[in-house]
């Protein structure tokens, strides 16, 4: 299926002949390529016999950069966090904050500042003395460490007077604000966000996200978050390293990660995908023909994993997301070479695109994101799907 282009209609179908190539990654900068924070073959037991929370872990942080770690709940990122921030010990291996080893030191003395999940405030405190806190503790006298704080505030777009009394009835995006900038007010190495932004969506998010890029870019800031949300792991990191049961899967840019995903469960966490199970008929060079189970023929790249690639006659499982697969309402023949018969089952307004549910081969459903405004059939009717081969990836199952 799409060994080659595949055209119809206007913008939004467009493959090319030849499968895609990663795009070359930039040189890390110079100030980049120390590591603030290092995780080496770092090991943390479960309770009694449940498995391990963190199984061999190894990780680094470079200066400036923001890395977000990517998961469902239990697969060990809020250890990573704990571990970064002194509140576990690793039962082997190293945590290393600016090439530094950290056993033994207590959190109170470590280089970090931290936001955790609903932004904990000191309730009796005002905006400006929680913000003020962290100089406060460390002996900054009285009219500097407020000065800083009401600053540090500004930074974040809250006025140090917006609320003289305690803080208990702030809106759940200005807690997080007031929490970040009581977290940076020192001046910390690193950064940890332990799904700081979790209580927050829609245009709060959205908000929030920009100022931390913004003071990022402002302060150099070093940082690493937690997060269960693919949408915001992806658009807030400068890499990701999806996690799943105490081990890191893969790491690396998030486009990266987004198209080529080292195995199912990656492209699973990293958005939606189509999963369609198959057997390999043969692997010739850069592509894997496959006999769906659905009992129609597919292209896509083969690709090697833990266990090795799909081999010829072996189980395997071809990924496609969703927005790479072309729709139109006519005959395969008239759509292009290797597109096939398919029926729409029903479409969804989402937005900025449709959400296509369609019916292909024998038994088999496939979902396909299109923009809106593209020629489409009705829900019941006959149509044609086609995609590119470097779209489409086949692992071994």
């Amino acid at each position: 299926m799409a060994r080659r282009l595949v055209s119809f209609g206007t913008e939004g179908t467009v493959f090319h002949r030849e499968p895609a190539r990663p795009a070359p990654q930039p040189a890390m900068p110079a100030a980049m390529a120390m590591a603030v924070l290092t995780l080496d073959g770092v090991r943390k037991a479960g309770r009694g016999e449940a498995p391990p929370v963190l199984a061999g872990m190894d990780l680094a942080v470079a200066r400036g950069e923001i890395l977000g770690l990517l998961g469902p709940a239990g697969a060990g990122k809020s250890a990573v966090i704990d571990l970064a921030a002194g509140f576990l010990a690793p039962d082997a291996g190293a945590v290393l904050i600016k090439g530094e080893r950290t056993a033994g030191l207590p959190a109170w003395k470590r280089d970090i500042g931290l936001v955790s999940a609903g932004a904990d405030l000191f309730p009796d405190m005002t905006v400006l003395g929680n913000a003020a806190f962290p100089l406060e503790a460390r002996g900054v006298a009285r009219g500097e460490r407020e000065e800083r704080a009401a600053a540090m505030l500004a930074r974040w777009g809250v006025p140090a007077a917006l609320h003289p009394g305690p803080v208990g009835g702030l809106a759940p995006a200005l807690r997080v604000r007031v929490a970040l900038a009581r977290a940076l007010v020192h001046a910390p190495a690193l950064l940890l966000l332990d799904d700081a932004l979790g209580t927050l969506d829609g245009a709060a998010r959205e908000a929030l996200v920009a100022d931390l890029l913004r003071v990022r870019a402002e302060l150099g800031l070093t940082v690493l978050h937690a997060t269960r949300d693919a949408a915001l792991a992806l658009t807030l990191s400068d890499r990701v390293a999806v996690m799943e049961g105490g081990r890191l899967l893969q790491a690396g840019a998030p486009r990266d990660l987004y198209d080529r995903p080292a195995d199912p469960v990656v492209a699973a966490m990293t958005g939606p995908c189509n999963r369609l199970p198959g057997k390999v008929l043969a692997v010739e060079g850069g592509s894997c023909h496959v006999q769906l189970d659905c009992g129609l023929e597919a292209v896509g790249v083969p690709v090697a994993g833990a266990g090795g690639g799909p081999a010829r006659g072996g189980r395997c499982v071809l990924l496609i997301r969703p927005e790479r697969v072309a729709v139109a309402p006519v005959p395969p023949a008239e759509m292009g070479e290797d597109a096939v018969a398919a029926r729409l089952i029903e479409a969804r307004f989402a937005g900025d695109h449709l959400r296509l549910r369609l019916a292909i081969g024998e038994g088999a459903e496939l979902l396909c994101h299109r923009p809106a405004g593209l020629p489409l059939p009705e829900p019941g009717e006959e149509a044609s799907i086609a995609w590119d081969l470097g779209a489409a990836r086949v692992h071994a199952a």
